[in-house]
């Protein structure tokens, strides 16, 4: 050490030169064994997400919120991880496995033996009195110390002394110990349950479509993009790693798995956005900390360069100069694709925007982490009193500041909330952080439940998209349905046990294929390319070919697995057996044997073991388990294509044979769930009326065959203008037509439709325009003729117009019968006209499809209750037997067959017929299931759906708040230059505690830190006094020592959603 002291060279913090795994070799058989084996491990869990997204074995399902149930399960998590599994961090199971008994009985006694040391210098420090004994504990600086520049400190100090006081020389300090890495703060087992519990939520928040906690999710989000900050910093600072592979095995973590769900499920990158939003931000952290990295270890190098880091992200996302669209031009797009409806320009500047700080104070965070660390240390070593007096006012600081944001920015509706998540999304991180860390005990214990939950996010954001939810997350993978609870537990558990594994194969992978040897990961790489390539123009061949069927897939997996196997065995399996029966002979031979004996043995057991390999059964006997093996995934695959309920998607048209197939099931509002919602949103202490009295109905489908993939489902308004938008939509009918239009026009967003008013004209057109683009018109056709002469009508526009204002209607429903029955059907010359009409009306219904493009709907008359007729007239001509003789009548002359769908009346009134007032017309919620049986039937009717209007995202720089930017400029300087953590609250302490003040702590902190990562005689200060002095002054790596090793693995970072650990480095010696 002495030696590399009087080196004129400068050396930074070397990471360790040894592997962390085996590489792999192209020569191994056990090498190459263990490759195909993650590999097909990792391929079937691609296959089952494909099964889950593509052929379910139940239709996916909508999702639905209960705002009691979610509380209930956030609540009953935290209480169960919190009294069950709160426990000491030595106890908690890590990535290396769990601690023996004995060594954590050895690391509790040293910690007590610590405790039990400072609290012995406690009291003798009491006994001294005086000025002196009150400034031991704070290191000896005051907030009565005027000079405060410390130019006289400029030398280097090798060990955890404080530095002067008014120019005296200091005196002895009294310091609470450095606690194991497992008891600092923010260790990585609170890391880890922070990010568990965040996890737990999130996913929550997406399955049960909780938007009404958008603005908490979103703070979640923030503190995932602050990790990436704060732990990616603190590797490159503790490291000095700046390598090709180091940046390699990021983004193999950060982005295996998602290139792979993207290939598998033809998604954008942009979809899964957290992916993106990490790699994009640890590349920010990287080219920071290697932009001049020799001199990182300064006081104000390291400072200056984050200070210019906010200032171009200021300019970037806060003032609205167009550069961000410049920067990102060449990368991003204005075109929709899925998972970004306005283009990729705009959500990715959405998307980054909203946390376009965060990872920066992150970085300010860890950069004055070991101050942190020892303000808290410092703390604790004074009196009880004092401790809390400090610790109480840096708390009521940030309670303040928190109540203050709680009560504004939370508050307010997602899309204005969006605006301010950047710039105080770090109050209750902070907050969080402060109160999390507020004792001793606290940092050293943590939630194991939580803390496992920590370690897959990434894999469980990921994976939620396609094997617990599905659709892209949109809807709910059902497994048992009918019980959404128990299906619930299956799927979850499922989804658990797959995540784990595949977060055990990524990193397995990555160890094989890019270790720390930039070769082998330029290698690797280029393999990986080649192979990802060659099946993607292997697949568009054969697409090309039209040959991209099962049989075709089977056949190619079948050829290229023996070809994959016979290269394997040819060119790894003699050397594999010369090797292994090498070692068993030389375990066995005696110590007397030499060893050319045994090399000559081993070398003719060889020759004469190697015609084993060319035996039929050792030669066909995998394969062929292998061809087995395909074909059962083959047969796998083929049973859930057929039998599935497949994709969410448009309606095929055979559903219309089921569609109509529903009842009214009795709901009775006085259970338990509704009696909470009633509480909480109306106010209501209970219901009056409840069953058997006072049920509800509510219009369901009857269960169809998963294979028919007739998923009905309830339409809204958002799903609906989809279909209609700028389509012209007429009903042309008697009063039961305009009862049925009425309900459709209040589904889609017109709420008085249908209103009873005796004022107003029964007989008469009606006329609504949705959304300023869909025309929706009624037209009063009570008997056969009336329909036959509008349609008449709209068939001579359809044939001769030309225009948006001259085409004729995309759907046309026509509904009638009852009138004619009532009117004119007492003849005989009356039945053969009205036969005459049906059929010219049949054939203007197939003119309008064949000439005109439209959709035609017939709408059969609902069912007639005869004992509530107010007339004689209706009594002796409407009863509903007459009724049912008309419909005959209908479908006999070709009404039905000439439609393109028929929506059954007597199907969703049958059921319903005692609460037909007046014999023939129903309550208007019992005309909603005609609406939404129209309404699904559209996805067959109208497969184009409606048409797109032009999407003109806004424009990326919308958002800037140059303001509020300016503020988070104000805190971040604080944090650099004041040394704060915590933006400046910490500074509230030093009113009642001296010696805690941030920015004299800092050559206490880092002299130690330095020491410990090898930086002997590292200039803390930076402020050199002469030349003699400053070429001194210099970074030396101290070889072989404990402290200059490679601190932990690429898997111990704390990175947002890595499922990783903090790099583990004590901050300070005794």
């Amino acid at each position: 050490n002495n030696n590399n002291n009087n080196n004129n060279n400068n050396h930074l913090p070397a990471h360790n030169n040894k592997k962390k795994s085996q590489a792999l070799d192209p020569t191994s058989l056990p090498s190459l064994y263990a490759l195909l084996s993650h590999s097909s491990a990792f391929g079937l869990i691609l296959f089952y997400s494909y099964l889950c997204e593509h052929h379910p074995p139940h239709p996916h399902e909508e999702k639905s919120y209960d705002r009691d149930e979610f509380f209930f399960w956030c609540i009953l998590t935290v209480v169960f991880a919190g009294g069950q599994t709160w426990m000491e961090n030595y106890a908690i199971p890590f990535r290396g496995g769990v601690r023996s008994a004995g060594e954590r009985i050895r690391m509790m006694k040293k910690w007590e033996r610590m405790m039990s040391e400072q609290e012995e210098r406690k009291i003798a420090e009491r006994g001294v009195g005086g000025k002196r004994g009150n400034r031991m504990a704070g290191g000896g600086d005051g907030d009565d110390d005027d000079d405060g520049d410390g130019d006289e400190e400029d030398s280097v100090m090798s060990s955890s002394v404080s530095f002067l006081t008014n120019q005296l020389k200091p005196s002895k300090v009294v310091v609470a110990p450095t606690p194991p890495s497992e008891n600092e703060v923010l260790n990585r087992y609170q890391t880890e349950e922070w990010k568990g519990w965040m996890q737990f939520t999130f996913l929550l928040y997406h399955y049960m479509h909780a938007t009404e906690v958008y603005n908490g999710i979103r703070i979640m989000i923030t503190c995932y993009v602050w990790m990436t900050g704060f732990g990616n910093f603190s590797f490159f600072y503790m490291t000095n790693d700046y390598s090709l592979p180091r940046i390699l095995q990021m983004l193999w973590r950060l982005n295996f798995l998602v290139l792979f769900l993207c290939l598998t499920h033809g998604n954008p990158y942009i979809l899964y956005y957290i992916c993106p939003l990490h790699t994009y931000f640890f590349f920010m952290v990287y080219a920071v900390m290697s932009i001049g990295k020799e001199r990182n270890y300064t006081k104000w190098w390291i400072r200056i360069k984050l200070a210019i880091l906010a200032i171009i992200i200021f300019l970037i996302w806060d003032v609205d100069l167009g550069i961000f669209e410049r920067l990102h031009q060449f990368f991003l797009g204005y075109e929709p694709v899925v998972g970004a409806s306005m283009g990729t320009m705009w959500e990715w500047y959405f998307r980054s925007y909203l946390d376009h700080w965060s990872t920066l104070l992150g970085m300010v965070f860890a950069l004055n982490f070991p101050i942190v660390s020892l303000f808290y240390r410092k703390l604790e070593a004074r009196s009880i009193m004092r401790q809390w007096l400090g610790k109480l006012a840096v708390a009521s600081g940030m309670l303040y500041a928190l109540h203050m944001w709680a009560t504004g920015p939370l508050t307010i509706s997602k899309i204005p909330y969006n605006g301010t998540n950047p710039y105080f999304g770090f109050i209750p991180l902070v907050t969080y952080i402060f109160l999390r860390n507020l004792t001793p005990k606290l940092r050293s214990h943590s939630m194991a439940f939580l803390h496992e939950i920590g370690k897959t996010t990434l894999e469980t954001y990921l994976m939620q998209h396609h094997i617990w939810l599905t659709s892209n997350s949109k809807t709910v993978l059902v497994f048992i349905p009918g019980w959404p609870r128990v299906n619930l537990a299956l799927v979850t558990y499922v989804y658990v046990i797959i995540c784990r594994k595949v977060h055990k194969l990524t990193l397995h992978l990555r160890g094989m294929l890019l270790p720390d040897d930039r070769a082998v990961c330029i290698r690797s790489m280029v393999g990986l390319a080649v192979v990802i390539i060659g099946f993607y123009s292997t697949a568009f061949v054969f697409g090309g070919m039209d040959m991209s069927g099962l049989k075709s897939i089977g056949l190619v997996s079948m050829v290229g697995g023996w070809l994959l196997y016979q290269t394997v065995i040819d060119s790894t399996w003699f050397e594999y057996r010369r090797a292994a029966k090498k070692a068993k002979m030389t375990m066995a031979s005696s110590e007397e044997d030499d060893d050319d004996d045994v090399r000559s043995d081993s070398s003719q057991s060889y020759d004469e073991r190697g015609t084993e390999y060319e035996s039929a059964v050792s030669r066909m006997c995998p394969p062929i388990i292998g061809t087995m093996v395909l074909l059962v995934l083959g047969l796998v695959w083929s049973g859930f294509a057929t039998e599935g309920a497949g994709s969410v998607g448009l309606l095929p048209p055979g559903c219309d044979a089921f569609v109509n197939d529903g009842q009214w099931i009795p709901i009775d509002g006085c259970n338990e769930s509704s009696r909470g919602m009633a509480y909480r949103d109306y106010g209501a202490d209970a219901y009056g009326s409840c069953a058997p009295h006072g049920v509800s109905y509510v219009w369901a489908w009857t269960q169809q065959p998963p294979r028919t993939h007739c998923r009905f489902s309830h339409r809204d308004e958002e799903k609906m203008k989809k279909m209609l938008n700028r389509r012209k939509v007429v009903f042309i009918g008697d009063s039961m037509t305009r009862y049925l239009y009425h309900s459709t026009v209040r589904a889609l967003g017109i709420e008085g439709s249908g209103a009873y008013d005796a004022t107003g004209p029964k007989h008469a057109d009606i006329h609504h325009t949705l959304w300023e683009t869909t025309p929706v018109t009624f037209r009063w056709a009570p008997l056969a003729t009336d329909q036959l002469n509008i349609l008449k009508e709209y068939n001579k526009i359809s044939s001769a117009g030309e225009g948006y204002e001259n085409l004729g209607p995309d759907l046309i429903v026509l509904g009638g019968g009852a009138w004619d029955r009532l009117h004119l059907y007492a003849t005989d010359e009356d039945r053969q006209s009205h036969a005459a009409t049906l059929k010219d009306l049949g054939y203007e219904m197939q003119k309008a499809q064949r000439d005109g493009g439209s959709a035609v709907v017939w709408f059969i008359p609902t069912t007639i209750n005869s004992k509530a007729l107010n007339t004689e007239e209706k009594r002796d001509h409407m009863r509903e037997e007459d009724m049912e003789a008309m419909r005959a009548v209908y479908a006999r002359n070709g009404i039905l067959a000439s439609s393109s769908f028929v929506i059954d009346g007597p199907s969703f009134t049958a059921s319903r017929v005692k609460e037909s007032y007046d014999g023939v017309h129903y309550p208007p919620h019992v005309y909603d299931a005609g609406a939404q049986i129209l309404f699904n039937a559209i996805d067959w009717l109208l497969p184009a759906g409606g048409v797109v209007d032009p999407i003109i995202p806004p424009r990326a720089g919308k958002m800037a708040n140059p303001t509020l930017g300016v503020m988070i400029l104000v805190f971040i300087a604080m944090g650099l230059f004041c040394f704060d953590g915590f933006l400046g609250f910490s500074y509230l302490a030093a009113i009642f505690v001296k010696g805690v003040m941030p920015l004299r702590l800092y050559e206490e902190a880092f002299s130690t830190l330095h020491k410990k990562i090898g930086l002997v005689g590292a200039d803390v200060e930076g402020t050199p006094s002469g030349s003699a002095r400053s070429s001194q002054r210099r970074l030396h790596h101290q070889s072989g020592s404990r402290a200059g090793r490679r601190v932990g693995s690429v898997d111990e970072e704390i990175a947002a959603l890595l499922g990783t650990k903090r790099v583990d480095v004590e901050l300070a010696s005794r």
